[in-house]
Parts: structure tokens; sequence; C-alpha cells
């Protein structure tokens, strides 16, 4: 007898791959996607660029009992810079997810013990906070480098109470409170002056670490949890790590060709960019002598996933502040999550080459919008790294 789960399961599947080829049909094969591609400007590779991958998936995807060489579907960054770029609309990530989730369990022992070992120690935050309480410990004999990556505790923070008709649902996620302690409470005092109150949601997961290191499954309980800790009555969901709010707002991508795809099409339209509920009309420029040169971070999340651009930005010229122009703005940095402790060469060489785009203007100081972004570019750092919520919270309080 058949087991029923496990014959939805593989209709599923099915169905995904059946798509995957139907949205390949899609490609022109123009080339264009390569040249904003990260690993192939690297590396010149025809197979670590989109088109190449693309050829690739779709050998797989039209027999997948070939022996193929899937390495360049792992160095993917899953930027999104691709999709940006390409003029035919093709749907990239969703072809490549399908294909590796499809893939995962011809990974190696070795490639999945890691990965595991990844999450465990990621996805914990009590192993987390214990690193995080040493390392603040040892701070002052680390490096000016290391030391912009282990951020103190600003006493005196609070939380404000929820007195507010407009609300948000504030995600807290699951390794920022440990590495930014306070920039989740920051954002809600922010809000909070703009006559927003940001309820607090987690600290928990969005799944996005999970799903990159190839536990699907999970990640879709995950999204479940996620999704059930919404309210009505708020005007949206949000997080201050826009690697979590594109991946949030990506849910129905997640339960694609799933029965249980209706609550991520009604979730995803509720999220959006912190930055959103921000108007920066309502902001008060700084005096001369307090305005910076800043070089802004856009992070692929917030580009390519969000497609986010210019409202940040608007923020921070509200405030007084000079943006430097940025070359190759839109190209990734190299950190993508967990990219960084699986591929160190690829990160290393973006991360550098990123660095040395944000600082040729001479800023005062580097500014971004995700977490794993501005820790992985404060190993380069020669000058302040923040995260713009930051920026905008300090620059309130000193007006």
């Amino acid at each position: 007898m058949s087991n029923p789960s496990h014959d939805t399961t593989s209709a599923q599947k099915k169905e995904s791959r059946l798509r995957a080829e139907t949205l390949l049909q899609a490609c022109v094969h123009c080339g264009f996607c390569n040249a904003t591609c990260p690993t192939y400007i690297l590396s010149g590779d025809e197979r670590e660029g989109p088109r190449g991958r693309l050829y690739l998936m779709k050998d797989w995807l039209t027999g997948p009992d070939k022996a193929l060489d899937l390495a360049p579907l792992d160095h993917c960054l899953s930027c999104r810079s691709c999709e940006t770029t390409c003029p035919a609309g093709v749907h990239y990530t969703e072809i490549l997810d399908t294909v590796r989730e499809a893939t995962g369990e011809t990974r190696s022992v070795v490639q999945r013990a890691m990965d595991q070992l990844t999450e465990t120690a990621l996805s914990s935050q009590t192993a987390v906070n214990a690193l995080m309480r040493v390392a603040r410990r040892v701070r002052p004999l680390a490096s000016e480098s290391l030391q912009r990556r282990i951020a103190l505790a600003e006493p005196g923070l609070v939380w404000p109470a929820a007195q507010h008709a407009r609300q948000v649902g504030l995600l807290l996620g699951c390794v920022q409170p440990a590495l930014a302690p306070d920039l989740d409470t920051k954002a809600a005092i922010v809000l909070d002056r703009l006559g927003i109150s940001a309820i607090p949601v987690g600290p928990g997961c969005c799944g996005a670490l999970p799903y990159h290191l190839h536990s699907y499954e999970k990640a879709r309980t995950i999204a479940h949890t996620t999704m059930a800790w919404d309210r009505p009555e708020w005007e949206g969901f949000t997080s201050t790590a826009t690697g979590c709010t594109a991946f949030l707002r990506d849910y129905p991508r997640l339960f694609s060709g799933q029965p249980d795809a209706e609550p991520a099409q009604a979730f995803s339209p509720r999220v959006a960019d912190i930055a959103t509920w921000i108007d920066p009309t309502r902001l008060n420029a700084l005096p001369p002598l307090k305005r910076r040169r800043i070089a802004w971070h856009a992070p692929c999340s917030l580009q390519h996933g969000l497609h986010g651009q210019g409202r940040i930005e608007a923020i921070l010229k509200a405030l007084g502040h000079t943006l430097v122009p940025i070359h190759d703005s839109a190209l990734c940095c190299g950190s993508a999550g967990p990219y960084s402790l699986r591929h160190p060469r690829w990160a290393q060489a973006l991360g550098h080459r990123k660095w040395q785009a944000l600082t040729h203007a001479d800023p005062t100081e580097v500014v971004s919008a995700n977490i794993g972004c501005l820790q992985h570019l404060a190993g380069f750092s020669d000058r302040p790294i923040r995260h713009w919520v930051d920026v905008v919270y300090h620059d309130m309080r000193s007006l």
C-alpha cells in the first residue's frame, strides 16, 4: 500500500520541477545577467554566472540522472542581482531553489554535516549569546576591526509601551539580538516618536538560515510559526534586518506548489521594510557641524529582494547627511547569510572589493541595513560602520 504523505510530497516535487522547466523557457541566453553576477565578475567563468547555471539546471531538469558537476549552483550567493538585470524577467531564484532542494541528497556527507553544524551553531540563541558575552569581555584586547564586530549594549534603553493606534509587528530575529543587542529597541523608539508602536515578535528565526543550509522543511515549519504571530490590527510586519524582511516577503515561493500556500500568499503583502513607516518629511535636519559624509551600502536583500531603493537614502538625506557615490553599488558584499562561512574565499574577495568601493570617496562612515552585511564588512573596516536605524536614533536624540 502506498504512503499518501509520500505520494503527496512526490507530486509536489514533480509540480515544482515542471514549473521550473517552464520558467527556464523565458531565458533568451543574452548574458546581461553575467555583467552583474558577483561570482562571474570574480572568475570570468561562464559556469559561475547565471547563464551558465541556467544551462546546467536545464540539463539536470531534463535528465536528473546525468552525472553533472553541480558545484556552481552551490557557489551562487542568491543575491538576485541577475533578476534585477534580466530583460526577460527570468525567475532565476525560484529555478535555482527548486533544483537545490531536489538535489540536496546528492551532496556529500561532509557537506551536509557542515551545513547542519553551521545551522545548529547560528540558530542556537543560547550558544550565540554565550559567545558574544565572552567576546564583549575580551573586546578591549581585540583589533579595531574586530571591535567593530562586537557591539556593546547601551544602558538605559527601554522598549516603548504600545500606546499608539498605529502598530506594526517587528520580528526580533535569531542571531541579530546577540550581535546588535539594542538595534530593535532603537527602531521601536524611533517609530514611537513618529506615532507608531512597534510590537516585538519573537525572538525567533524567519526561516532563512535553515533554508539556505538546505533544511527546507524546517524553514517551512518556522514560516508557519512566524505567520501565526501576525495580527490583523497591525499595519504590517517587518524586521530591522533586510535579509529577514526579504525572506518573509518571499514566503509564497517557499510554499510554491504546496497545499498550504494560501496563508503565505496572504501574509506576503503585509511585509515591508521598516523604512516604509518612517516619513522623511517628518525628520529634522541636523545642524551643519553634525552632518556627515555617508557611504550607503544597500544590501542585496533590499535592492533585489524588496526593491526598496531610495527610501533609506531619502531618510539619511532628510537628516542632512551627504551620500557619497558608490561604484558597482548593486554588487553583493559576499555576506549572503551563511555563505561567508561556507565559501570564505569568494566572500573575502567580494567583501574586499565592496569595501574599496564604499570607501573610495573617503566617507566619514559606512551605513547598511542588514546585520549579516554589517558583520561581514566590519572585517575590512577602517572607519565606523553602522546600521541606518542606529544613525536615525542617535541623530533624532541629538536634536
